[in-house]
């Protein structure tokens, strides 16, 4: 048994409920400072910092909401439940970030094509240092809370602080090359060091929306490319199916968000005796191990002795 299961489902999602709310305040908290700065400094990479958080912020409201129907059971009118929007939730916040990143895009290139502009850097290096401080803070906060949470969502947010982070201290430090600059009599290039930090840190951060946008576009459109976690299922099955008369297993799986959907197609042999009530038993035996690892499971177990469902049950056979 891993340790994730040791943690109670409820415990999870009041968890990650804190972690969303926490996220939210980190993000009115730099919003704030960020829109400060930016009117003290006028720095474009300072207002980039202050425009994410508050994007972010909305998009919070819109979580809290998805992890609370995720704790809902399927019904007539959602016979799959919730799952899907988990990853639609995620792959909105990774158009949000995108759309962020564009914006400062044309803001860089447009402020170096028309000769850049004045920045007051020691005022802007002091607000790297607390942007720094906050971003790797609220990163390791959330980084222990989701060891509990265990939630893709909070990993997503987990990567933006920490990237956060790291262009805090890159901010910081084109800073003070602009100060080192300005004392050293290049002051015809500091105007321009501000449009050129924002570009740099729009090519380190492109990666992570578009990462993002993969991972959970994958998902909605129903493919997955964990080979890893589908091996491992399959070897629990066969584990479970071992003293069976099996010819053959095969399964589907579709993940959407932290929801699994598990078919398990279980060939019998011709002969066997197998009736209803041990169908059931092995039925319950593969959902308890497969729900060590997977909290949000639907399992269906399809018994045949005949090999054409097997073949069907991802396309194999078309008659």
């Amino acid at each position: 048994m891993s340790a994730n299961s040791k943690i109670p489902l409820e415990q999870k999602i009041t968890t990650e409920k804190k972690a969303i709310k926490l996220v939210m305040l980190g993000d009115f908290i730099m919003a704030v400072f960020g829109l400060v700065f930016f009117y003290l400094t006028r720095s474009q990479a300072i207002l980039m910092d202050a425009v994410y958080p508050f994007v972010d912020m909305v998009a919070g409201l819109l979580t809290l909401r998805v992890v609370s129907l995720m704790a809902k059971q399927a019904h007539q009118s959602q016979p799959f439940g919730y799952a899907i929007f988990e990853p639609v939730m995620n792959f909105i916040k990774g158009i949000l970030i995108l759309l962020v990143i564009l914006v400062g895009l044309y803001a860089s290139i447009k402020a170096i094509i028309l000769g850049g502009h004045h920045i007051e850097a020691d005022i802007a290096v002091f607000y790297s240092v607390l942007a720094t401080v906050i971003n790797f803070a609220l990163a390791y906060v959330l980084y222990r809370m989701n060891q509990t949470a265990q939630s893709s969502m909070i990993a997503v947010d987990l990567q933006g602080w920490i990237v956060g982070g790291i262009l805090s201290v890159a901010v910081g430090l084109s800073f003070l090359a602009v100060i080192w600059m300005e004392s050293a009599g290049y002051d015809e290039w500091v105007p321009y060091m501000d449009p050129f930090v924002l570009l740099a840190l729009i090519i380190m951060m492109l990666p992570m929306p578009l990462k993002i946008l993969k991972e959970n576009g994958l998902q909605i459109i129903g493919r997955s490319d964990n080979a890893e976690h589908l091996a491992e299922l399959q070897q629990r099955t066969s584990d479970v199916f071992a003293d069976v008369p099996v010819v053959d297993i095969k399964l589907r799986a579709l993940q959407e968000g932290r929801m699994i959907y598990v078919q398990a197609y279980i060939q019998l042999q011709p002969q066997a005796a197998f009736d209803l009530n041990q169908q059931d038993d092995y039925r319950n035996r593969l959902y308890q191990q497969l729900k060590q690892t997977n909290d949000y499971l639907s399992l269906d177990v399809i018994y045949t002795a005949q090999p054409i469902w097997v073949a069907r049950s991802d396309g194999e056979a078309s008659d």
